[in-house]
C-alpha cells in the first residue's frame, strides 16, 4: 500500500492546471483522413480496426482496445494477454467459389494448440446494405480460410465459443440471419472514446492522434457530435512536454494507488464468495453463486435462473450482479443490479411467434406486472429502473466507508443479499412469476425444476 506522498511543486502544478484547463475549444478541425483517402469507408474502417484491435501492432495499446471491445460486446474471455490472436480481413470460404468474403475473424487459444479455441467474426457496414442472403450464408459456413500457425483453415465446430457480429449504423436495417447480433457504431465509439478520454497519456502520441481521427471520422458515420478535437490534443499534449517532470511525479503517485486499488479489487473478487457462504446456506437452498476472474461479472442466482432451454452453451440467465471494480472502490459505491443479459444469442434468438426471451420479458415488466414491480422497487429502495430494456433491470447503490473499502463493501454487500434475496420482498417474488410466464411462452415449456424461494442462513 502507498507508504509516502512524492513532493511537488504545488505553485508549478497550479499553473499548468490552469493552462490545461483553458486552452481554446473553438479551433476549427480540418476533415478527417478518412474523407480524402480513396476507396469505400468500409475498407478503411475494416483495415483500421484489424490494425488497432490487434495487439502484436506496432501501435503501443497492446491489449487495450481488443479488451475495450470485447467488454462492448459482451464477450468474455479472460486471460487475453495469455493467448495467441489472430485477426485477419476478408476471409474467406473453403471451397466456396461465389467470393464470398466475411470483413473481419478474431480468433484466439492457446499458441500450442493447432486451432483455434474461439473466434468472434464480423460483417461491417457502412453505407451499403447486407448483400442477398449475405449473414445467413456465413451463418451456416463450416470452414473458412484462415490461417493459424501451420493450418489454414478454421473449422466452426472445433470452436467452444463463437460470436457473430453486425457492426452497422445506428438506424439501419438488421441483419436477416439472426445468428448475427447487431452492433451500432456509436456503442463501440462510445466504449474506444472513454477508454482513450482517460488516458491519452498512456499511449504513444502518434498512436491516439490516429486512433483519435479513426473515432472521429466513426461519428461522422453515425452523425455524431464528437468530443475529441486534434488541434485541442495537439495542445495538450505540447503542454504535457512542457510541464513532462511535473506530470511524471504526479503520475508515479497515481500508479502507487491504482495498484493499490487494483490489488484491493482482486482481493475482492477472490474474497466475496468465502465471506457469504459463512452466513448464506447455497449447498442446499437452491441457491448459487457465480463468480469470475473478471471483477465486473460477479453473480447471484437462484438455480432455477439458469436454464438450458435449447441444449446450448448459450443459457438464460437472470441473476443479481455486483462488481467490485476499481472505478467503484474509488466511487465508494457498491452497486447491486438485476441483470438481464441483453446479448446472449438465447436471450435474443426468435422463438414461440417471431418473439425472443427478452423482448416478452420487459413487454411483460412494462405491462401485465408494471403495477407489481413499481410498488416492490420502491418498497426495496432501489436507486434506479429500466424495466423496458434488457441489462440492468433494477439497481440499488451502497455507499462504502472511505477508512475501510474492504470490510465495508463485504458489510453493504451482505445487506444487500439480505434486502435482495434472502429477507421476504415482493420483488424477487413477481420477478420470478415474469421469468416463469415468459419462459413458458417462448419455450411452451415450464423452466426445469422449482423457484428455490428465498436465500435462507446457515443452520
Amino acid at each position: 500500500m502507498t507508504e509516502y506522498a512524492p513532493e511537488l511543486e504545488a505553485e508549478e502544478l497550479e499553473d499548468f492546471i490552469e493552462a490545461y484547463m483553458e486552452l481554446d475549444r473553438t479551433v476549427e478541425r480540418p476533415v478527417s483522413l478518412f474523407s480524402i483517402l480513396p476507396g469505400s469507408r468500409e475498407a478503411s474502417y475494416q483495415y483500421t480496426l484489424q490494425y488497432f484491435l490487434d495487439p502484436q501492432k506496432p501501435h503501443g495499446f497492446r491489449y487495450t482496445l481488443l479488451k475495450t471491445f470485447f467488454e462492448s460486446i459482451e464477450f468474455h474471455e479472460f486471460n487475453l494477454t495469455g493467448q495467441h490472436i489472430e485477426i485477419e480481413e476478408e476471409v474467406g470460404i473453403v471451397d466456396d467459389e461465389s467470393g464470398g468474403r466475411i470483413d473481419l475473424v478474431i480468433a484466439g487459444g492457446s499458441s500450442l494448440s493447432d486451432h483455434p479455441r474461439w473466434a468472434v467474426f464480423l460483417e461491417l457496414k457502412v453505407g451499403a446494405e447486407e448483400g442477398h442472403g449475405q449473414t445467413r450464408k456465413y451463418a451456416k459456413t463450416d470452414k473458412w480460410r484462415f490461417s493459424w500457425f501451420d493450418s489454414d483453415e478454421l473449422i466452426v465446430d472445433r470452436l467452444d465459443d463463437t460470436e457473430y457480429l453486425y457492426v452497422k449504423r445506428d438506424t439501419a436495417p438488421p441483419p436477416s440471419d439472426k445468428t448475427f447480433e447487431p452492433v451500432a457504431w456509436a456503442d463501440i465509439v462510445e466504449s474506444f472514446e472513454a477508454e482513450i478520454d482517460d488516458a491519452i497519456f498512456d499511449y504513444p502520441n502518434r498512436s491516439v492522434i490516429q486512433f483519435t481521427d479513426f473515432i472521429q471520422s466513426l461519428k461522422q458515420t453515425e452523425n455524431m457530435d464528437s468530443s475529441i478535437d486534434e488541434d485541442e490534443l495537439n495542445e495538450r499534449l505540447t503542454l504535457y512536454f512542457e510541464h513532462r517532470n511535473l506530470i511524471q511525479q504526479v503520475e508515479k503517485a497515481n500508479s502507487q494507488f491504482e495498484s493499490d486499488f487494483e490489488e484491493l479489487s482482486t482481493y475482492l473478487t477472490n474474497s466475496w464468495e468465502g465471506k457469504l457462504t459463512q452466513k448464506y446456506d447455497f449447498q442446499t437452498s437452491g441457491w448459487t453463486t457465480s463468480p469470475s476472474s473478471n471483477a465486473k461479472w460477479q453473480g447471484i442466482l437462484p438455480e432455477y435462473w439458469q436454464q438450458d432451454p435449447l441444449n446450448q452453451s448459450s443459457t438464460i440467465k437472470l441473476y443479481f450482479r455486483h462488481a467490485p471494480t476499481t472505478d467503484s472502490l474509488r466511487n465508494r459505491t457498491l452497486s447491486v443490479r438485476l441483470r438481464l443479459p441483453p446479448a446472449r444469442n438465447v436471450h435474443n434468438e426468435e422463438h414461440h411467434a417471431g418473439r425472443s426471451f427478452n423482448s416478452v420479458f420487459t413487454e411483460k415488466c412494462t405491462d401485465d406486472y408494471a403495477e407489481r414491480l413499481s410498488a416492490a422497487i420502491n418498497s426495496i429502495g432501489a436507486d434506479e429502473h429500466r424495466l423496458g430494456s434488457a441489462s440492468a433491470l433494477v439497481t440499488k447503490k451502497y455507499q462504502l466507508d472511505p477508512h475501510n473499502l474492504a470490510e465495508s463493501y463485504f458489510q453493504q454487500l451482505d445487506t444487500a443479499v439480505n434486502e435482495f434475496c434472502s429477507s421476504e420482498n415482493d420483488l424477487l417474488y413477481t420477478i420470478n412469476d415474469v421469468f416463469e410466464e415468459t419462459y413458458r411462452e417462448v419455450f411452451r415449456e415450464g423452466p426445469a425444476g422449482e423457484f428455490p424461494g428465498y436465500l435462507p442462513d446457515r443452520e
